[in-house]
């Protein structure tokens, strides 16, 4: 059985504005919890996942330690993720254990 690499590789991250821009007027926006998913389908053949957390939602540690854990939580479930770009934008809360953010993901990401 060959296992699956779980790393965060370039390939599978949104960074230019045009994607961006891209996600927030085609995606497909669903809310969950603090969160915010806007899922829309590539042709790369794998999930991409992009960040929008603002200042209001906490200081910069505050911040990256969100978009750390969302990371870590995308990262083990993107072996069973589809072809889609994953945008999410954040909401003001309390920072919740990877776990959360796996489900909220999942659950965002879904039809």
């Amino acid at each position: 059985m060959a296992m699956q690499k779980k790393s965060y590789p370039p390939e599978v991250r949104l960074t230019r504005k045009k994607e961006f821009s891209s996600m927030f007027s085609e995606g497909i926006r669903k809310k969950t919890g603090p969160l915010l998913v806007y899922r829309k389908s590539n042709t790369f053949g794998h999930a991409r996942l992009g960040f929008s957390v603002p200042k209001g939602v906490g200081n910069a540690v505050v911040r990256n330690t969100i978009k750390r854990k969302c990371r870590e939580a995308f990262r083990s479930l993107k072996a069973e993720l589809p072809a889609i770009d994953i945008l999410l934008t954040v909401r003001p809360h309390e920072t919740m254990h990877m776990e959360a953010y796996k489900k909220l993901i999942r659950k965002g990401v879904s039809v």
